[in-house]
């Protein structure tokens, strides 16, 4: 029995390492019709059992563009799963092949796919399917839908839309299909998600279908709309996987505050920051909390944004005993700089929450290796940002990596 848990633990460790998400942790920033708009792709993924039938993918081209698939293989168990993995392997390496020689283009994607993946169905058996491609630069976003529940978007005048399915799922008897194409300007949220979010029953019997489209609509982020899930479907009896696309525009009455580069000068950020969130009501729960991420975070971006100092040296230098005298050479040479900071108390749906935006102007990093907090996160090397992570909400950097936004509530 011990053995064969481990085998079936490294064949979920398998399943999430053929997916790929190139927005892990990200938003994108786009700067568009007079104001800033914030992009995020969150997502839930949560299998009944270790072997599921769901899988998914985002991907990133070089232009721009954020290219989904959502999969629902039929049935359950290994041979959904089998279907499942193949599919999200084969859909990967179709787009990285396409990538690296880049020719990416949606309709040849979603074709050398199925091209394939028909011939290898059985008989009697379907596969449900999503691509997306969304334009940004344009606002368009292009779908093929196959058999897949209708997806949900909610503009910024509040009008509610459900898209159906354009195609029957894929099996070995399909023919052509259709990729349709929808303005998203004015997007505020959507919802993607297989049949097994609205297909759970919640305690009186009925199916959560019943109570999702409200529940969307009254919810204000990913979290808000897990929570109203949760609550109304304490037990599950099928994968639960979606994504949950939100814009939010820049908010201008953020406190804005620039922060010298030294340790002192952060210190007494964190006090100001702090007293503020008395003011606002937090809790001593909440003010520890928030206290110890941003400072993780304010350190993180002084050594690594500022200062340009990379872990390896860092590490070097405190095993030596030379970090405090090297931090207050490099405060006097980059004596210049600074970390801009800006944060806000808030409400959303009656709730308090607390949003903060830090940047350095540093050169950033890959925001892709933090792939890793949720596919490896017992190897991986970033004990500070996993410290962050259980302390706050949730939390996005720029594409570039030298900007974090954070979100706590304050229940």
């Amino acid at each position: 029995m011990k053995n064969l848990n481990s085998e079936m633990e490294n064949a979920f460790n398998k399943e999430l390492n053929l997916i790929h998400n190139d927005m892990y942790y990200q938003q994108i920033e786009i700067d568009k019709y007079e104001k800033r708009i914030f992009v995020r792709y969150d997502i839930s993924y949560k299998p009944l059992e270790i072997l599921g039938g769901d899988s998914y993918s985002i991907r990133k081209t070089d232009d721009g563009k954020i290219i989904t698939f959502m999969l629902d293989a039929m049935g359950k168990g290994i041979s959904a799963s089998i279907t499942a993995t193949t599919s999200t392997a084969l859909l990967n390496y179709i787009f990285d092949q396409m990538k690296i020689q880049g020719d990416f283009e949606f309709n040849r994607w979603i074709k050398r796919y199925i091209s394939f993946i028909k011939d290898n169905l059985l008989d009697n058996e379907m596969l449900s399917a999503i691509f997306t491609c969304y334009d940004r630069k344009i606002s368009l976003f292009d779908y093929a839908s196959f058999g897949m529940p209708s997806f949900l978007i909610v503009n910024d005048e509040g009008t509610f839309s459900k898209i159906k399915s354009n195609n029957a799922p894929i099996s070995q008897y399909m023919g052509e299909y259709r990729i349709d194409t929808i303005v998203v300007k004015g997007i505020k949220k959507a919802l993607f998600y297989t049949d097994g979010l609205c297909e759970n029953s919640m305690e009186d019997g009925t199916l959560y279908k019943e109570k999702m489209y409200e529940d969307f609509l009254e919810s204000s982020s990913i979290l808000d709309f897990q929570k109203k899930f949760n609550a109304r479907v304490p037990h599950k009896s099928d994968d639960v996987l979606f994504f949950y696309l939100s814009t939010v525009t820049y908010n201008d009455n953020f406190i804005y505050k620039e922060i010298a580069a030294s340790r002192e000068a952060v210190s007494d950020a964190l006090l100001e920051i702090s007293t503020y969130m008395q003011e606002q009501g937090a809790d001593v729960k909440n003010l520890s909390e928030l206290s110890l991420a941003l400072s993780e975070l304010l350190m993180n971006s002084l050594e690594h944004g500022v200062f340009n100092m990379n872990r390896g040296s860092k590490n070097s230098m405190i095993e030596k005993g030379q970090y405090d005298n090297k931090l207050i050479e490099l405060e006097e040479k980059y004596k210049d700089r600074h970390i801009r900071v800006r944060y806000i108390v808030t409400k959303e749906n009656e709730e308090k929450v607390f949003i903060a935006r830090i940047s350095d102007g540093g050169k950033g990093f890959d925001v892709k290796l933090l792939k890793n907090l949720v596919v490896n996160s017992q190897n991986f090397n970033g004990r500070g940002i996993m410290i962050v992570k259980k302390l706050l909400d949730m939390l996005y950097y720029n594409e570039k990596g030298n900007t974090i936004t954070i979100r706590k509530f304050l229940n």
